[in-house]
């Protein structure tokens, strides 16, 4: 039987907790995870709540979870990470619209995931949207993807806060790193850059 570190949650022989950092952010960060997203490993999510302890991970199939956050979303200080027709540049948002955000809502699957995501919980599109267009190159190399601009949803986390609260995001990829590093499945799993 494979034993299970306490506090992170790895494997004991892949246990990252000597390179968790906290991230003081004064953002709450929310997580809407696919629920298939949740039962893998290699998830970032996890990453950013070890990280970001604050962070609330939410089950999209979690039906009270899931409407208790749109009560809780206010369209002038909630916003969601997530590229549509309306998002705009989250690199265009100024001091002011800055000050005004409290909370950063972030989706946790693969693209066509978050799309069908986004499309049963029609709420979310009535938040303000942010896409990237300078977000750094993913050096998320353990989840296959054919999409070369995709970020891991660390990276998104990273890059939104750095955007929108400034702050120093280092221990985000440090832990991300780690992972990567200690991580022991097949190399044919791996993303070739």
């Amino acid at each position: 039987m494979r034993l299970y570190c306490e506090h992170c949650g790895y494997p004991q022989k892949t246990c990252i907790c000597s390179h968790i950092n906290t991230v003081d952010t004064s953002l709450e960060i929310v997580i809407v995870q696919h629920e298939k997203e949740a039962l893998h490993a290699k998830n970032t999510a996890r990453l950013v709540s070890l990280c970001i302890p604050s962070t609330r991970i939410i089950l999209a199939n979690d039906v009270v979870a899931m409407q208790s956050l749109s009560e809780h979303c206010s369209r002038r200080h909630s916003v969601l990470v997530y590229p549509s027709e309306c998002s705009t540049p989250i690199e265009s948002v100024d001091a002011v619209g800055r000050s005004e955000i409290t909370t950063l809502i972030l989706i946790d699957g693969s693209w066509k995931q978050a799309f069908g995501l986004v499309k049963q919980n029609p709420w979310l599109t009535k938040l303000p949207a942010f896409h990237f267009i300078s977000a750094p190159t993913s050096n998320y190399a353990i989840r296959h993807t054919t999409l070369s601009n995709a970020l891991s949803t660390l990276e998104a986390t990273a890059y939104a806060l750095q955007c929108l609260d400034q702050i120093d995001v280092s221990g985000l990829y440090r832990a991300q790193r780690a992972l990567q590093d200690k991580w022991q499945g097949p190399m044919s799993h791996r993303r070739h850059f």
